[in-house]
């Protein structure tokens, strides 16, 4: 069966098929493939773009934090590695986090950064989906592949409140992350629409369904607090990197 681009939604006679797409970015420990993505849509996501970082960067930058935190704090670091980041400056005694000076003060950095997280994250959704399931190219899908590969409109993404003062973390989740699509999670999409998996110690929520915000946001919110869901009934909208807790300060209070 010919190869066919989820991005793009060309074949192989125009496009070709050679680099390995990592769902994951291997910046982050990302070991599974896409096969149908194509090198030129390959290329995008790890390419700056107008003097923009890009987006597979500013995934780096936030979950990478996360990652090499909670690795650390379980002795698991791997051997040599040492983390550093292009646009914050971390002190890991206090688990504090601000931009380093060059970038504090540079308009509209901080939207820029939250809007490539975003589209960063609709990405790892999307190929973890053809990955698993073989159903990427449907067209409910057309609205990520607008928003994440060709920067059109804006869509959310939220990341849970924490409830309780503790992460759900493996080292096998951060030192090989993929997501699942079990019959619960399934269940939820075709209710509410969104997936929700755990990405580095967060737990986001991703709107699968171009509509969301104005047709299911508000039942979903019923639905956490109903439930009493044990990661969180609150649900904080990523406008801004820091938006999401990558250096979990709710663990100090």
């Amino acid at each position: 069966m010919d190869k066919k681009c989820i991005w793009c939604s060309k074949e192989e006679q125009h496009v070709s098929f050679k680099q390995k797409a990592h769902t994951f970015p291997q910046s982050l420990g990302g070991q599974n493939l896409c096969v149908n993505v194509c090198d030129s849509c390959n290329h995008f996501f790890g390419s700056k773009t107008s003097a923009y970082p890009s987006v597979e960067l500013v995934l780096k930058e936030v979950l990478n934090t996360s990652r090499y935190l909670l690795l650390y704090q379980m002795g698991k670091v791997p051997k040599g590695k040492r983390h550093t980041s292009e646009f914050f400056k971390i002190n890991w005694t206090k688990k504090s986090i601000s931009h380093k000076p060059k970038y504090r003060l540079k308009k509209g950095f901080q939207q820029m950064l939250g809007r490539r997280f975003r589209r960063g994250i609709y990405m790892i959704y999307l190929e973890e989906r053809e990955r698993v399931k073989g159903d990427a190219h449907d067209e409910r899908f057309n609205f990520i592949r607008e928003f994440a590969r060709y920067d059109l409109s804006d869509y959310p993404v939220y990341v849970f409140q924490p409830k309780y003062g503790w992460v759900f973390s493996s080292d096998e989740l951060l030192l090989n992350p993929d997501f699942n699509f079990p019959k619960g999670l399934e269940e939820q999409e075709r209710h509410y629409g969104v997936y929700t998996p755990f990405i580095m110690g967060h737990y986001f929520c991703i709107p699968t369904s171009k509509n969301f915000e104005n047709f299911s946001l508000n039942r979903y919110l019923n639905y956490l607090k109903f439930s009493d869901h044990p990661f969180g009934t609150n649900l904080i909208p990523i406008n801004y990197v820091l938006d999401v807790d990558f250096t979990f300060s709710f663990l100090n209070k």
